[in-house]
């Protein structure tokens, strides 16, 4: 159930950032909510089923950009085993280190990116915009931890399901008549 959870709140990310974020103007930026979500997988769940899940988002990513088969699922599974490797040693769950943690894992895995690209394709020309890089991560500062909260949200909704008594709930006999 938390699979499935996370995996459609992750499609449907991936679907809002493709089709509406680059409708707006270029000067807002186009943040990318995907990799918030993969961040706070890589903190919040366990190794296995971290690991499956960041894949399965690595594929869906790689299958609407289009560019390298398998580059963002390789990028994204070093994110996580790096991320899982640091909260073993460090306390890097907590909110004040979330904005922080987003930004430079943004960084890491945008040069790990056209690294990567550089490599596999030695002669193309590859954009690379300092403006758009950090334009990104600030927007991704920003709303860090509004969003960890929602998924924070999602996280415990999913693993605890939705409680029926607590809409249905029958009203106790013990109440103040005037």
């Amino acid at each position: 159930m938390l699979i499935l959870t996370f995996l459609l709140l992750g499609a449907a990310l991936l679907i809002i950032q493709t089709t509406i974020f680059p409708l707006l103007p270029a000067w807002m930026g186009n943040p990318d909510l995907l990799f918030l979500l993969v961040v706070y997988i890589a903190i919040r769940l366990d190794i296995f089923q971290g690991a499956v899940l960041v894949l399965l988002l690595g594929l869906l990513m790689d299958i609407f950009a289009g560019v390298f088969l398998g580059l963002y699922p390789v990028i994204y599974l070093l994110l996580f085993f790096l991320l899982q490797g640091l909260s073993r040693h460090l306390v890097i769950d907590e909110t004040v280190h979330q904005a922080p943690l987003a930004v430079a894992s943004y960084l890491f895995a945008s040069c790990g990116l056209y690294l990567f690209a550089t490599i596999l394709a030695p002669d193309a020309i590859l954009n690379w915009s300092w403006r758009d890089i950090i334009l990104s991560a600030l927007i991704l500062a920003v709303i860090a931890i509004p969003f960890y909260q929602f998924c924070s949200w999602s996280h415990e909704l999913a693993r605890k399901g939705i409680n029926k008594s607590r809409f249905t709930r029958a009203k106790s006999g013990n109440r103040f008549r005037a």
